[in-house]
């Protein structure tokens, strides 16, 4: 790997861990949230529904204004600023009017750290000639799976949780000022214009289609699985995380292994064909109502389904004559979207009819979703051929 390049990936492994770090200990924390608010399935979805819409702003907003303004560095600066102590706001809220008004700011946060870290590292990937786009949704995956073991653990020695979310927020605004003196150097910012707004073409709209759907129901994961667990399967409130870690735990495995996985197999078998297999032994595991079996599952569903998200932009990319930063840009909107209707959908379903259901849905969602992408990567081989 090139030196020049490697403050730049390191900033961005960090920056991926530690916002997934953060949003892993408030979501093991949300049924505690939930009870103290007394907070609906169906309000809760509302609420993420809102942060669905700031994050859709904040990620064009960043990608258009704010990076060829004031350039990557301090777009995650402020992203990273923003966000911090809100989550211990948000714990420290007396009702649900201010729970949701505060998901406003935090997908803003959110929205201008996500899109240009996943556009820095496309660009570098591309430069280097190397696949690097999985192990930053590896440190995704890592943040999340050591922000819900942390969670467990602040939740027996810290009674109440806004000291956790003052310690946690603490950290990450120390992280945002190293970044400002320790991070990325002008030369190494995207240097590529991005043009004026714009319906994405034809191929783009299908690839972001996949990621809306897989955004829109990956909250029934990362938002939803503690409180499956603890109102459905009646886990105490420490393992509400369990989830989280196997599901993360899978993901890290494969998203490490992405690399030879991809040379190996090809993008087809890494993206669609294991997403495929991962989906049925989750729906099967889920029909024993067993926790072990289910954790198995769990554990199989992320390692299958990890790379998923890495395959579609590597493939999207492959297939437009666009700028790299345009196509992440444009294909992350199109996904983030997903979090506009996807958590208020999600929230109705689970008090109408059961979290479980939602649980079978996501695994036939994200199986459909891996027969789609077979068939559009046989799709543009033919068309290559």
């Amino acid at each position: 790997m090139k030196s020049d390049f490697r403050k730049e990936i390191l900033t961005c492994f960090g920056g991926a861990f530690l916002i997934m770090f953060m949003i892993g200990i408030y979501f093991v924390h949300l049924p505690w949230n939930m009870e103290r608010l007394n907070i609906s399935e169906t309000q809760l979805g509302i609420s993420i529904c809102a942060f669905g819409f700031a994050n859709l702003f904040a990620n064009q907003f960043g990608a258009r204004i704010l990076v060829p303004k004031i350039g990557t560095s301090n777009t995650i600066i402020i992203g990273a600023i923003i966000f911090s102590y809100l989550p211990m706001i948000i714990a420290s809220v007396p009702n649900y009017f201010y729970f949701t008004l505060f998901f406003i700011p935090i997908g803003i946060g959110a929205g201008l750290i996500f899109p240009v870290l996943n556009s820095q590292m496309a660009i570098i990937e591309q430069k280097t000639k190397r696949i690097l786009i999985p192990f930053t949704q590896a440190c995704f995956s890592a943040g999340s799976l050591c922000g819900a073991l942390v969670a467990a653990l602040f939740i027996k020695l810290i009674p109440d949780p806004r000291i956790t979310f003052f310690i946690v927020g603490t950290l990450f605004f120390i992280y945002a000022i190293c970044f400002y003196f320790f991070g990325l150097d002008k030369k190494y910012e995207i240097d590529e214009k991005v043009g004026r707004l714009q319906l994405p073409k034809n191929n783009i709209l299908i690839y972001g289609f996949l990621l809306m759907m897989n955004f829109a129901t990956l909250g029934i994961i990362i938002d939803w699985s503690p409180v499956w667990l603890t109102k459905e399967l009646d886990a105490p409130l420490f393992l509400g995380g369990l989830i989280i870690i196997f599901f993360n735990g899978g993901e890290i495995f494969a998203r490490v292994a992405a690399s030879k996985l991809i040379n190996k197999f090809g993008d087809i078998t890494v993206g669609s064909y294991f997403s495929i297999i991962s989906c049925t032994i989750l729906f099967l595991s889920i029909l024993t109502s067993n926790l072990y079996i289910i954790l198995f599952g769990i554990i199989i569903f992320g390692f299958g389904t990890a790379n998923f998200v890495a395959v579609v932009l590597r493939q999207a990319i492959s297939e437009t004559n666009e700028s790299i930063s345009l196509t992440v840009s444009n294909l992350l909107t199109l996904g983030f979207a997903g979090f506009i209707f996807g958590p208020a959908i999600v929230g109705y379903l689970a008090e109408l009819i059961s979290l479980t259901f939602n649980m079978y849905l996501l695994s036939i969602i994200w199986a459909f979703n891996g027969l789609a992408l077979f068939y559009l990567i046989n799709k543009n081989k033919l068309k290559d051929n």
